[in-house]
């Protein structure tokens, strides 16, 4: 089955209805004849991934994750688990997906929290003293 065509209005809905969702950014249209085999060769291996793909016209998209090129994401559960430039080979995309399905979701969620209150800690931390006090002005 050949990947399904996404554009702004789908993509949210798509990858929030997958599980593991695997998108490929495709800038030109020889890449989508790519993908589409790469999608096929690798569902035999990961039958409840989704694949999907984003043309090169779907500017808002490439924008919205500055790319100017070819690239592949790999989602799960919303959150991005792999983003590179270009298409991977069949096997390594594979070793991928097997990767991913094996991490704890939950692990995962509670570092990016952890890593998010981090940076937040950190951006206070980064103001002036007096300033936080209200000392200036």
């Amino acid at each position: 089955m050949a990947p399904c065509v996404l554009d702004e209005t789908g993509f949210d809905r798509f990858v929030s209805g997958s599980d593991t969702a695997v998108i490929g950014f495709l800038a030109e249209d020889s890449n989508a004849r790519q993908f589409s085999a790469l999608a096929s060769e690798v569902l035999g291996k990961h039958p409840g991934v989704a694949f999907a793909q984003v043309h090169g016209d779907s500017r808002e998209l490439f924008d919205m994750f500055g790319l100017t090129g070819t690239a592949t994401a790999i989602f799960r559960q919303r959150i991005v688990m792999y983003f590179e430039q270009g298409l991977p080979a069949a096997d390594r995309l594979t070793q991928l997906l097997d990767g991913i399905a094996a991490l704890d979701i939950e692990r995962v969620r509670n570092e990016i929290e952890q890593e998010r209150t981090a940076r937040e800690s950190l951006a206070v931390h980064r103001v002036c003293p007096a300033t936080r006090r209200g000392k200036l002005g």
